[in-house]
């Protein structure tokens, strides 16, 4: 609850509330008339015969300081400091004891009391105690007042941890949750992005307020900062009224300040999936090359993501039947991711998001996310992601030589862009087996011979890049699928597969 503001008494100078509470009406008048309480800058705002009188009083009027008598009738000094100590935390209190009272004010002291005066008492004892608790009153006020300032900051990162992944504490989770639409249940991520340079803190408060204003919600919707982007925690609503709110959102803010801001949004979901929500904002932000122009981009687009814009295609992969077709689906997405050029944390990125995603189009309905961050190459990656569908899938094979050959297609798949890539060169420095038992499961298990399905497989593989990219160079195509840099193996062996 809020407490009182300091008064100013008639020189100007700050002055302290302070509340009388006595039930020996003679010391309770004494204390009130004959001291002079304005000669030490304290203003006296009442007084009260017990516990009970004194809270209704401070209901009214909230003093900085209560001078409290420990035995009292209806409700004592210790269920008054109690009370006090649930609601208005702020309230100095001294306590006033006499002899053999140490019982009471030892359970003043469980209370955190320090401030006592025993009786009998004269106004110089009296003074000194409150000069005592007057300091204890601006240090607590400068406690709030700095506590109030960085609130906002201490939420926003808190707010920043929760989404970047870093593991919260039961206490800061419901702290945080309290400025989430729903206390946290049911909301939706809303980002907006400017690469060139990002936000000013203003930018950012500016943005949630038109927002928070247009989307009628209650208070500011909760906002963040990472990297270059502002993210909201907002209420839940269709993409369509969403996408226009944000437009009026970037039209109003564009009367202050000219940014191109691109803008992504989540699904909906609790607190406890912020990461994963937060994940599906980068997906959105990497699939799009032109992100200004696109409009609001929502999560998940199925439309797009069939289209060969983007590095993966969730209905072939859904509609596999065999661990193999998953091999050459991702490995073509990190030949397509490969032959742009990304970095390996951009990769990481992209694929993150990926098992996010994927998670919604098979319709999970809890997150059984895979943990990649440390998956170090791209090779390990493949199998990793691969084994993971898989499983989501449920088409894996149980039985000795399943698993083994499952670890030859990991191998091919994993080794795909090696020239060298053959039987002898698997059998011989990677699985150690012989090479004829290699050949005879490979052909029990795929009923074709490895030589003819892996250049099957890397002739489809060509032809879904430059589905990808008409525009590929033949000599990046080639080392991306294994063949020899000068085109000429290729051409032969794909002519061959078209006539």
């Amino acid at each position: 609850m809020l407490q009182s503001n300091y008064t100013r008494g008639q020189r100007g100078i700050k002055m302290y509330k302070l509340l009388i509470v006595d039930d020996e009406q003679i010391e309770r008048e004494g204390m009130a008339h004959f001291i002079q309480w304005d000669k030490y800058d304290i203003q006296l705002c009442g007084t009260a015969w017990n516990g009970a009188d004194a809270l209704g009083k401070i209901q009214k009027d909230v003093p900085d300081i209560v001078l409290t008598d420990i035995k009292m009738p209806v409700m004592n000094g210790i269920e008054l400091i109690q009370k006090l100590s649930e609601t208005y935390r702020n309230i100095v209190v001294v306590v006033l004891s006499g002899y053999g009272e140490y019982e009471f004010t030892s359970q003043a002291m469980e209370y955190g009391i320090r401030h006592y005066i025993l009786k009998p008492c004269d106004e110089d004892k009296i003074v000194a105690v409150m000069n005592d608790a007057k300091k204890e009153v601006d240090k607590r006020r400068e406690y709030h007042t700095l506590k109030r300032e960085l609130l906002p900051h201490a939420k926003e990162e808190l707010f920043r941890r929760l989404l970047t992944g870093s593991r919260l504490s039961d206490d800061e989770i419901m702290a945080l949750k309290k400025d989430f639409p729903a206390n946290g249940d049911s909301y939706r991520l809303l980002a907006m992005k400017n690469e060139v340079s990002g936000f000013e803190y203003i930018e950012q408060f500016i943005l949630g307020n038109i927002l928070g204003e247009i989307l009628q919600m209650a208070t500011m919707p909760l906002f963040t900062y990472v990297d270059d982007m502002v993210i909201f925690a907002i209420d839940v609503c269709t993409d369509n009224s969403l996408s226009k709110a944000v437009e009026r959102t970037l039209q109003e803010f564009a009367r202050m300040k000219s940014k191109a801001i691109a803008s992504a949004a989540s699904l909906e979901g609790d607190i406890s999936v912020a990461h994963e929500l937060y994940k599906q904002l980068l997906y959105l932000f990497t699939m799009v090359d032109n992100k200004t122009d696109a409009g609001l981009l929502c999560y998940p687009t199925q439309n797009e993501a069939e289209s060969n814009t983007y590095y993966f295609d969730f209905d072939r992969l859904k509609s596999s039947d065999r661990y193999d077709n998953i091999l050459f689906e991702i490995t073509l997405a990190m030949k397509k991711l490969q032959s742009i050029g990304l970095s390996n944390d951009e990769k990481q990125r992209i694929f993150e998001a990926f098992i996010v995603t994927w998670s919604s189009y098979v319709g999970s309905e809890k997150l059984k996310l895979l943990n990649i961050g440390g998956i170090n190459s791209d090779e390990s990656a493949i199998t990793e992601m691969s084994r993971w569908i898989a499983e989501t899938l449920n088409i894996y094979e149980t039985g000795k030589e399943k698993e083994r050959m499952e670890k030859i297609l990991d191998v091919i798949y994993s080794n795909f862009d090696n020239t060298e890539l053959n039987i002898q060169y698997i059998a011989k420095n990677i699985l150690f087996m012989n090479e004829d038992y290699f050949g005879r499961v490979f052909i029990r298990n795929m009923h074709l011979k490895f030589s003819a399905y892996l250049e099957q497989s890397r002739i489809e593989m060509a032809k879904r890049l430059l589905e990808y990219n008409p525009d590929m160079r033949i000599a990046m195509l080639t080392e991306l699928i294994g063949y020899p840099a000068d085109g000429q193996y290729f051409s032969k062996t794909s002519e061959r597969f078209v006539a």
